[in-house]
């Protein structure tokens, strides 16, 4: 059984499912990929704040309609949070405004700015890590930046972050230069975990095609410690 620690499952809060009918049919997928818990996780940036109380009361309420029409999946309440600055952040952590991947709160999932690196990540990490909580980085392949510099990608492993890749970035959905780094980040051990980043039925809860290509490239024990990682994350 797996678990999908980024998806947005939720409908009427971000971009991803546009009502209830498709959050339930993106279970459906989920389930048939071997999903049987998803981390719904809506965005969390400057434009786009979900009040906290609302996204619990959404979580619930879908999970009421997959427990009544017999769906196997457990949703629990998370967030993809975007690092725009480190006073974005602690004003929000002071406000306990977004959700972690899990209640004990030791793993974030901690996004990077489309338009370029935030300067204050390795001190937002490194804030982090004092607490307890791991970040970990979602799509690093998608990031131009880290595409370009490698090595601050694995600076921020160094320091102690986790990284996320996306299963259509190793299908090549992202595009030709997603899917290179995406592969050589397997190939260099720097996948600490996978996810779907599901936000519809076409771009989809797709979790084991990621893990057949990870075993594909880079074997079997690998995968498992990929797995192992994620159910760290999803308790």
């Amino acid at each position: 059984m797996l678990t999908d620690i980024h998806c947005h499952i939720l409908d009427g809060v971000d971009d991803g499912a546009k009502d209830l009918q498709e959050s339930l049919e993106m279970a459906r997928i989920a389930l048939r990929h071997g999903t049987h818990h998803i981390v719904a996780t809506p965005h969390f940036f400057e434009k786009c704040i979900i009040p906290r109380d609302h996204l619990l009361e959404k979580v619930n309420l879908l999970q009421q309609e997959l427990d009544r029409q017999g769906i196997a999946v457990r949703i629990s309440a998370g967030n993809e949070v975007r690092l725009e600055s480190a006073r974005f952040i602690e004003e929000h952590l002071q406000k306990e405004s977004f959700c972690y991947l899990n209640e004990a709160g030791s793993f974030i999932l901690l996004e990077q700015r489309w338009d370029g690196y935030c300067p204050d990540t390795e001190e937002v990490v490194d804030w982090f890590l004092k607490q307890g909580t791991t970040p970990i980085i979602p799509h690093p392949e998608r990031h131009f930046f880290f595409r370009e510099d490698p090595e601050l990608l694995s600076r921020l492993i160094a320091q102690g972050a986790w990284t996320q890749v996306s299963v259509d970035s190793l299908l090549g959905t992202n595009g030709k230069e997603a899917e290179i780094f995406g592969r050589q980040l397997v190939e260099r051990n720097e996948v600490h975990t996978l996810a779907s980043d599901a936000h519809n039925v076409v771009r989809k809860p797709n979790l084991s095609e990621g893990i057949r290509l990870v075993s594909e490239w880079a074997g079997p024990a690998r995968v498992q410690e990929i797995i192992d990682r994620i159910d760290r994350v999803a308790v």
